[in-house]
């Protein structure tokens, strides 16, 4: 997903506290957004899911010209979901 100029990031309280949890920057975030080395989307709750080189990722949703970061998930809770769910819930874009 790359950031456009009119697009304004929402960072909810939620996933700031994951990311100070997880030691996770807002570059790092941003990193993830724009340069993901793989992108999900969730179909039941409407979000996309971008994967950082580091193992973490970003779950994010749209909201018109509104980017708002939902949470912030650990190599782990990543995987652990997509095994559970997997292609039921979880569609890989790219």
């Amino acid at each position: 997903m790359l950031l456009k100029d009119k697009v304004k990031l929402i960072v909810t309280a939620h996933s700031k506290q994951r990311m100070r949890e997880r030691g996770i920057s807002f570059e790092e975030i941003l990193e993830a957004l724009q340069e993901p080395v793989q992108l999900a989307y969730d179909k039941d709750k409407d979000v996309y899911i971008a994967v950082a080189h580091k193992g973490y990722a970003v779950v994010y949703a749209f909201h018109g010209n509104v980017v708002e970061i939902v949470t912030v998930l650990g190599k782990k809770e990543y995987e652990a979901l997509m095994s559970k769910h997997g292609v039921k819930r979880y569609k890989v874009i790219e």
